[in-house]
């Protein structure tokens, strides 16, 4: 299995019920459960589609640093982190911009 990681702290102090939230509410992600692996999901698509049809690849492991991508291939779990990376920037901004209008 190849791991990417996006390292959201240094200091380790993320939320990781806030994070999975911010992925799911903001980044627009579609997240399960894994099945007996605490703060693990499966991520299964983006903004309504899905993106897997068939057996599970991607595996988003939060901590307090940040979100580990696993999956079998390596190419693919990388460019895997430069999506999920732009995506977070995209959420990031659109949270901004709807703070700076309330």
């Amino acid at each position: 299995m190849n791991k990417e990681v996006i390292g959201l702290s240094k200091e380790g102090t993320l939320d990781v019920d806030k994070v999975v939230e911010f992925f799911k509410n903001w980044v627009g992600v579609h997240l399960v459960s894994v099945k007996g692996q605490l703060d693990s999901y499966w991520l299964m698509g983006k903004d309504g589609y899905d993106m897997m049809d068939g057996r599970k690849y991607y595996k988003l492991v939060f901590d307090t640093y940040g979100v580990t991508i696993v999956s079998p291939g390596m190419c693919n779990t990388y460019s895997m982190k430069c999506h999920l990376g732009e995506w977070i920037k995209e959420a990031i901004d659109a949270r901004k911009a709807e703070d700076s209008y309330s």
